[in-house]
């Protein structure tokens, strides 16, 4: 066989082996300090990193080239290349980082800090906090806008979810939802926000335009995360007490199944083209993956310890 030839086939090889960054999901283990790097096609971890202490949230930027970790135990926020996953920075932000969001190019994060009840703004390319923005009590999950133009941030112990300006980074408009607030997430027109209310065991409608809540949905025993999917229009909410996810569809707010995942699930992210969901189970420490149109589990991913990926943990 040629030199030439030779290399060819090699290079061809690695490259088979080398996954599609869309296909990895960053998964953060709280009990162990460390993420879980899954290739989602092959359903294995395929590399293990080291974090801070407790990490929960996660966020991962469009292309998956850049990724934020909260540690809310030592006040750390890990910045993590993609491309090649390792930590390359560790912001310091104040007093329980916790919910976090990245801007779709990776150039800006945005963390809620639980105990010091603001979120921080953070410039990622050189590495600076720009802002600190006081909000509600205890503020815990984060959204944005596809432009970064709005950052929603709920306030768990207020009972209120809060709209920040991405431009002058002011707190702009405040509405009531159900009791202790966690989990958000946009619907694909940006016209609805959805909102995953643990006590009050349900799920609040939020109409963007007027802001105000115009549906409540009931859902499972102290709902946490929550996930849209387009363009199927369904709606998925981990129940944590339960361990079961709720499967709704947004347009009619109709629960069209309820699916035993695992125990204590927590994060939950969909891929839209594929109608497929995904669900880190805390308890169970897996990752499993959930067909949202046949409403059943397809695959189960032993990850790490105490699993939470609370946030984007795949690249949207």
């Amino acid at each position: 066989m040629g030199l030439k030839r030779a290399a060819t086939l090699v290079a061809v090889f690695f490259s088979a082996m080398q996954p599609a960054f869309g296909h990895l999901a960053f998964v953060t283990n709280q009990k162990d300090n460390s993420v879980s790097v899954v290739d989602l096609e092959r359903n294995q971890v395929i590399k293990t990193l080291t974090v801070g202490k407790s990490p929960a949230g996660i966020a991962v930027s469009k292309e998956g080239g850049r990724l934020l970790v909260t540690s809310p135990q030592d006040a750390g926020v890990s910045m993590i290349d993609g491309k090649d996953p390792a930590v390359v920075k560790v912001f310091h932000v104040g007093d329980g980082p916790f919910g976090v969001a990245i801007t779709r190019d990776g150039s800006r994060g945005y963390v809620a800090d639980f105990y010091g009840h603001f979120v921080s703004v953070l410039d990622l390319d050189a590495g600076e906090i720009l802002k600190r923005v006081p909000v509600g009590h205890y503020p815990s999950g984060l959204v944005l806008t596809r432009d970064g133009a709005r950052i929603f941030v709920a306030e768990r112990e207020d009972n209120t979810v809060s709209e920040i300006d991405g431009m002058t980074l002011t707190t702009v408009r405040t509405v009531r939802v159900g009791q202790h607030p966690f989990g958000l997430s946009l619907d694909s027109d940006e016209k609805r926000l959805f909102v995953a209310n643990v006590e009050s065991n349900d799920v609040s409608v939020i109409g963007l335009d007027q802001f105000e809540v115009i549906k409540t949905i009931p859902v499972g025993e102290r709902p946490y995360g929550v996930a849209y999917a387009a363009p199927s229009g369904r709606l998925i909410v981990t129940n944590q007490v339960d361990g079961t996810v709720s499967v709704i569809d947004a347009s009619r707010y109709e629960v069209l199944g309820v699916i035993p995942v695992g125990e204590y699930p927590e994060g939950v992210v969909v891929e839209p083209q594929k109608s497929l969901a995904w669900v880190a189970n805390w308890f169970d420490n897996t990752l499993a993956r959930v067909d949202l149109e046949h409403l059943e589990i397809t695959a189960s991913v032993k990850v790490g310890n105490g699993p939470r990926a609370f946030g984007q943990f795949v690249a949207p």
